[in-house]
Formats: C-alpha cells, structure tokens, sequence
C-alpha cells in the first residue's frame, strides 16, 4: 500500500499557485496512494465551520471531499497555525488524529511517529505561550462567534504580527537550526524507528544514530515554490520537493 504525506501547504486566497500544486497533487497520486497525511498548517488560516462557505479554499475543500469520496484515507494533523478547525473534518470527510499533533502508524517493520514538528522546536515553553492561549475554549468560543468578516481580519493580523513570506522562510530556518535532539531521542526511546515531521519548511533525510541502531528523521518541506511530499510503499520512503 503506498502512502502520500505533506505539510506547510499554507493554503491562501492570495496564493493560488498553492490550491493549483494540491489539486495536482491529489489527482496524480489518489491512483496509487490509499492513505494521505497531511501534517500541519495546510491553511494560512481557518476561522472555523464559517470557512466551509466562503470561498477562500473551495477548490480544496472540493478535491479534499473527492478524494475521501473515492475511499481513499486522508488524516489531518494540526500544525502550530492550525487553530479552530472545526467543520473542516465534518466537511470533507477527512480524519483529525485523535491525538491532534501526533500519529503513529506502521510501514513494513518499523514504527513511525508523524507529527507537525513544533514541539521539536527546543524553544522554552514560554515561546510558546501565545498560541496555547489563542488555542484556548474560551478564545475559540468567542473567535468562530464572531462575523466572518471580522474574524479574517483578525487572522490576517495575527500572520501579519507572526511573521509570514521572507520572515516566515526566515523563522522556518532558525526553527531547523533549533530541532531538538534531547526531543528526537524521547521519541526514540519510545520505540520509534522512523519520524516524520513538517514545520521545519526543508525537506531532508537524516540518518541518526541511537542507543547502537539507525533511526530516521524526515522532515517535509513547504509549498512556497513548489510540491514538496513524501512517499512510502511496503517501508520504503522517497522524498520529493
């Protein structure tokens, strides 16, 4: 069985090359792949279930409902700009991981952990404050109440404040310079043989070494000038973008 993963799509109403790589992508690969990961942040931004009738990522969501149709498995995962998510699941028939951030599965022998990659970011826990307060039930119960209107323009003000183009490239870079080791071999420890993340926005291979044996990080890149993906069949993996 071949399997398709992906992240840092990064979905925009002002990017529609981006909307034009997914669909390509998803009518190239559905043939083969029965499974899809999608692995965080495939949206610039989603304002929750009032998104499902605006036109911002129709086309996707589209594709994203023809795709499932079609039987083929498609799981989401949230990224570190992935906030608000409901109806997006309900609306195209794709699974959210139960554990949101991380999955396992099996390819051949090994076992893998898929995840979005940010809490391998070796930054203190305080960094990461402003999002768990956005994130929070009292937050989000008030921002998908809001207007439509009034909520993109929050979004679009939160990209603006956390930085996006050049300074997001530039902040993806600094992330990867700060990929946690000490975070890798917990998840090593754990038995994993295999870790598949997005969030670094590079795609590369490493081979690393643990405890005597060979592990293997994938990290996925972004779709700012092109597909970036992953494929594995029967345990084998190749990398393209």
């Amino acid at each position: 069985m071949q399997r398709l993963f992906f992240s840092d799509v990064h979905l925009s109403p002002t990017r529609p090359e981006r909307t034009r790589r997914l669909l390509a992508l998803l009518r190239s690969r559905t043939p083969g792949a029965r499974e899809i990961y999608i692995l965080g942040d495939l949206f610039d931004y989603w304002i929750g279930p009032k998104h499902l009738e605006l036109p911002d990522y129709r086309e996707a969501l589209d594709a994203l409902r023809r795709t499932t149709a079609d039987g083929v498995r498609v799981v989401f995962l949230k990224g570190n700009r992935d906030f608000y998510m409901g109806g997006f699941a309900e609306g195209t028939g794709v699974e959210t991981a139960p554990d949101g951030a991380r999955h396992e599965i099996r390819a051949g022998r090994q076992r893998v952990l898929l995840c979005h990659g940010n809490y391998l970011d070796c930054r203190p826990r305080l960094a990461h404050l402003p999002e768990e307060i956005i994130r929070s039930r009292l937050v989000e119960s008030v921002y998908t109440r809001l207007p439509a209107s009034v909520a993109k323009r929050g979004a679009a003000f939160y990209r603006r404040v956390s930085g996006h183009g050049a300074r997001r490239q530039r902040a993806a870079v600094r992330a990867a310079q700060r990929l946690s080791r000490r975070a890798l071999d917990a998840l090593f420890r754990e038995g994993f043989d295999v870790v598949v993340c997005g969030h670094f926005h590079r795609p590369a291979k490493y081979v690393l070494k643990f405890e005597g044996q060979e592990k293997t990080l994938f990290t996925l890149g972004d779709w700012t000038d092109g597909s970036s993906y992953l494929v594995e069949e029967n345990g084998a993996w190749r990398l393209f973008g």
